[in-house]
């Protein structure tokens, strides 16, 4: 009897023991890693992953946390999955994203950046972008990183129809680029007086001009020469707006 209800204790002990380890295991597993990503494109944010609404809107190169990733379903149809990330803003607000709309490392151009379809100097120049221009990295290989733009840049500022080109997921040696923040946030500024300024419509025309005026009268970018000469040739040919992907809506 002595023998049995020994046997007993043990079993409970060990059963225990058992548990508390599979209970500390699950308390210690580590929880997803915050990071800092960029939005590629003025994108919504949604409440949650069911939301047929946009809550808010993320700026162009904006900064945000990603708290989580998360799959479900795309409230447009359910047979498809959506890839989510859980983003806080600056500003504390939380909500949610397309994963794809974002990226974890961010540039700015500050001398004429060459890109091409392949990894290599041998392949075919897609395009030279200019300083200013905002990107984000991708994928990195060596020297060399696939990049992205996430809308039609113009291979010089007057943004002249023949001089746009698309050419987001290609390839480049990004040097000659500034990471830091703040000079990211100059060329989103640059690029946005400049997409109004040279709008066709008249409003947008003249907040271009005086947001280009500010950037001069700042003295802070290290675009105020590119600010001055657009104020310089006055030039307004209608382009087109920043372009945000259809599947932005789900």
């Amino acid at each position: 009897m002595k023998k049995t209800s020994y046997s007993i204790i043990v079993a409970t002990a060990v059963a225990t023991l058992a548990f508390n380890a599979c209970k500390k295991k699950e308390e210690s597993a580590p929880k997803p890693q915050a990071k800092i990503a960029y939005a590629v494109y003025g994108t919504g944010v949604y409440d949650t992953t069911a939301s047929a609404k946009v809550a808010e809107y993320l700026n162009r190169g904006e900064m945000v946390t990603v708290v989580d990733t998360v799959n479900a379903a795309d409230p447009k149809n359910a047979k498809k999955t959506i890839s989510w990330a859980k983003i806080e803003r600056t500003t504390g607000k939380q909500g949610f994203v397309v994963s794809s709309y974002l990226e974890n490392k961010a540039f700015v151009v500050l001398r004429p950046l060459e890109v091409f379809n392949i990894n290599q100097a041998a392949g075919k120049r897609l395009a030279t972008v200019p300083p200013g221009q905002v990107g984000f990295i991708a994928e990195e290989k060596g020297e060399w990183a696939k990049v992205r733009f996430g809308y039609n840049i113009y291979e010089d500022w007057t943004i002249k129809p023949e001089a746009k080109k698309w050419v987001d997921n290609r390839w480049a040696q990004v040097e000659g680029v500034s990471y830091d923040p703040v000079a990211i946030g100059q060329g989103v500024e640059l690029d946005n007086a400049l997409q109004k300024f040279n709008d066709k419509d008249a409003k947008k025309q003249e907040a271009g001009k005086k947001e280009l005026q500010g950037i001069i009268s700042d003295g802070k970018s290290p675009f105020i020469a590119i600010a001055q000469k657009a104020l310089d040739t006055e030039v307004a040919t209608p382009s087109t707006p920043t372009e945000t992907p259809a599947a932005d809506q789900p």
